[in-house]
């Protein structure tokens, strides 16, 4: 179900020089790959928009160690993927039929 789906890892470390409540407390980068930057174009000129004109991206983030000890979230982006509608089932009996204890395999 995933295979396909266009993502984008990176590493948000502690903001080591914060100096203000203005500044972020985590930083880092991620890099997005040239096809989640197709995607996202083919979506923004195909009208496939929030309610701001924009592309929504999801992110999910993990709490990690680096090799040297300090903690880091690893991130990831990607793009949600549409829920697909449930298909209604069918009716396959046929409600005139009657079943017995007999018609039974156990």
């Amino acid at each position: 179900m995933y295979d396909n789906k266009n993502q984008s890892d990176g590493a948000i470390y502690t903001n080591d020089y914060k100096n203000s409540e203005k500044q972020p407390d985590w930083t880092g980068k991620v890099s997005v790959s040239r096809d989640m930057l197709k995607e996202l174009v083919e979506k923004l000129r195909g009208g496939d928009t929030n309610e701001n004109g924009g592309v929504d991206l999801r992110v999910a983030l993990w709490n990690r160690t680096s090799k040297n000890g300090k903690e880091y979230k690893y991130a990831r982006l990607d793009i949600p993927q549409k829920k697909e509608e449930p298909k209604p089932v069918e009716n396959v009996n046929n409600d005139n039929q009657v079943f017995d204890d007999d018609d039974l395999p156990f």
